[in-house]
């Protein structure tokens, strides 16, 4: 029984295989009969020999490690399945052929014999997995990492300066994938991205330069015209004609016989402040004096006109003096 437990042992190995195999070593695994044996044994102990019981645990263990690991290869019919057809293959042989029970005994029996010269075959069985297994994962484990250097590849080919260069040393690690000149053309854009960076850094200071000389010469030139507008002499403002200047006279508040307050209007000077400019309007004037004061003449006529404060409101009618 000892020989059924180590073959159960080696097939637990496989349990988990889930690997491409070639055709002889699917024939290898095709050889093992620890199914069989089982489902024969079973039969041998209801059908044939019942004081002598063929069908043992480790057999049975056995048996179910190799359904499983035909489960793994083949992946379309369930370990359970598998051992159910068997058993029922070899009830149903059994139950109608009794003379069939001896040959059966003997096959048991040389399953049991030979499971010690088939560990050997078995563990090669087992390498070839592993070496399938290894080979697959290496492979996947490449292709991985392949379409992960072409995707940041990719990404690279439009990264601006500043990405560019946080993924150069991933890229240098890819070289044995993009090929070993690629880092020299991401080294030449990097290159290429400093300087129309810089381009592009000069071309900003020059304008805030130009803006700033400019505004400069600009508050020069105001400050220039200011000056020199202070240091001309003032210019009298041209003394129009009488004639025209309706309002030219003196005028009170009360009757014009000029025994009040007496307004002295001209075209030179008001309350002894010069007179800058005098605007006519029909028969109203705006009279504009040198400290920027204004006031307005209205509706002036022969005799009569109403003095108007444009700053404070105030207007008074005034009579021209007799």
């Amino acid at each position: 029984m000892k020989k059924f437990v180590a073959a159960a042992i080696i097939c637990a190995a496989f349990s988990n295989a889930a690997y491409a195999v070639d055709d002889k070593t699917r024939d290898a695994i095709q050889a093992l009969k620890f199914t069989k044996a089982s489902a024969y044994a079973k039969a041998i102990d209801q059908y044939c020999f019942a004081d002598h019981p063929f069908a043992t645990q480790p057999l049975a263990d056995a048996a179910a490690q190799e359904a499983e690991f035909r489960q793994e290869m083949d992946g379309n019919e369930a370990a359970t399945d598998i051992i159910a057809d068997a058993d029922r293959s070899a009830a149903e042989h059994l139950k109608v052929d009794q003379s069939a029970c001896a040959p059966a005994a003997t096959f048991v029996d040389g399953v049991v014999a030979t499971i010690d010269d088939s560990k050997q075959h078995l563990a090669a069985i087992k390498q070839t997995f592993a070496d399938a297994k290894a080979a697959e994962e290496k492979a996947a484990q490449a292709e991985k990492r392949s379409a992960a250097c072409r995707d940041m590849q990719s990404s690279a080919d439009t990264a601006g300066l500043e990405d560019l260069v946080s993924k150069r040393m991933a890229l240098l690690d890819c070289a044995d994938v993009l090929g070993v000149d690629n880092i020299a053309k991401v080294d030449a854009r990097i290159e290429k991205l400093r300087a129309d960076q810089k381009t592009a850094d000069d071309a900003k200071q020059k304008q805030a330069a130009d803006a700033k000389a400019a505004a400069a010469a600009l508050d020069a030139k105001r400050a220039a015209e200011v000056a020199a507008n202070m240091a001309k002499p003032a210019v009298k403002p041209a003394i129009k004609p009488a004639a025209e200047m309706t309002f030219v006279g003196r005028w009170d508040q009360i009757d014009g016989s000029c025994r009040g307050r007496l307004w002295d209007f001209n075209t030179r000077t008001y309350d002894g402040t010069p007179i800058r400019n005098v605007e006519r309007n029909g028969n109203s004037y705006r009279v504009e004096l040198s400290d920027g004061y204004a006031f307005e003449l209205r509706d002036v006529t022969k005799r009569n006109l109403t003095w108007y404060s444009l700053e404070s409101g105030d207007s008074f009618r005034l009579k021209r003096c007799r």
